[in-house]
């Protein structure tokens, strides 16, 4: 005979820490990390330095209880803001933490005047995709066979798409 005891117990609650950062070469690690679990064509370490030193890219990182779970760079023009990467720990997808970066960076965009978001993104990354048109984001061109689909065949490729945001001129609700 089976027989279940239920204890009825407090919920508890614990202080978290979440925190948006500029990103320095101390996280290069986790960006790393975090790079490596999300891309088949990830970035490398001089491809991360080389962004966090051009003073014309904004670069930021995501931190929650002082571990870095997400990381955004994006290159500053004229009048528009182009994403040149953005990521998330794989632990901490479809939470927010993505929508959250995005925000932060149009917050410090719409202060420098900056109307424009632009992106590129593999034909291929559904998910992506799908994060960024959740966003507002709309598809405005394709790259045809812009990307390398396989290192070792360099003759199958993948379309880029270009996608667009305008900023909105006043303030949207900060998610995370």
């Amino acid at each position: 005979m089976n027989s279940a005891i239920t204890i009825k117990t407090k919920p508890t609650t614990r202080r978290t820490s979440i925190s948006f950062n500029r990103l320095t070469s101390v996280e290069i690690p986790s960006v790393l990390s975090i790079e490596e679990q999300n891309s088949d064509y990830p970035w490398s370490q001089v491809q991360f330095i080389t962004s966090i030193e051009n003073s014309k890219n904004l670069c930021y990182c995501r931190s929650l209880n002082g571990k870095t779970i997400g990381y955004l760079i994006a290159m500053l023009a004229v009048d528009t803001a182009d994403i040149l990467n953005i990521g998330i720990d794989p632990d901490f997808k479809r939470q927010g933490y993505g929508t959250g970066l995005l925000n932060h960076l149009i917050k410090g965009l719409r202060k420098s005047h900056i109307g424009e978001i632009l992106l590129e993104v593999r034909a291929g990354n559904k998910s992506a995709i799908q994060f960024y048109k959740k966003q507002g984001f709309e598809k405005i061109s394709v790259r045809k066979n812009y990307y390398m689909k396989d290192s070792k065949n360099q003759s199958q490729r993948e379309d880029g798409i270009i996608m667009s945001i305008r900023i909105p001129s006043k303030e949207i609700k900060n998610v995370l």
